[in-house]
């Protein structure tokens, strides 16, 4: 007869752990695209490392602070659809995002 030991519940365990969390990572991802790219800004004002707000079409804030890198990148998840990108000095720039990933430079005059 089987007689199931701790091991047997453990490795069951762990299992639904593990199932549970790739169920949840790919139903979060699958319609969020990857947004990334370059602030380009003719003024010169906008430097390495800052931030900007990121908007639906609604106007609601969909990302408070989206930090650029030391070469002014950025890269964000979002959901398919358009957006305005917000700069504390009230200039503004509108990005898109996909279902795959995209390369979206913001230029801002």
């Amino acid at each position: 007869m089987f007689k199931p030991g701790w091991y047997t519940w453990w490795y069951g365990g762990v299992m639904t752990c593990l199932a549970t969390a790739l169920f949840l990572f790919l139903s979060a991802s699958a319609d969020a695209g990857l947004v990334s790219g370059r602030v380009n800004d003719a003024k010169g004002t906008f430097q390495s490392g800052g931030s900007f707000r990121v908007k639906d079409s609604s106007g609601k804030v969909v990302k408070d602070s989206v930090k650029t890198d030391e070469s002014k990148g950025y890269s964000l998840f979002l959901p398919p659809g358009i957006y305005t990108a917000e700069f504390s000095d009230g200039r503004s720039a509108v990005i898109q995002s996909h279902p795959e990933p995209i390369r979206q430079d913001i230029q801002l005059k």
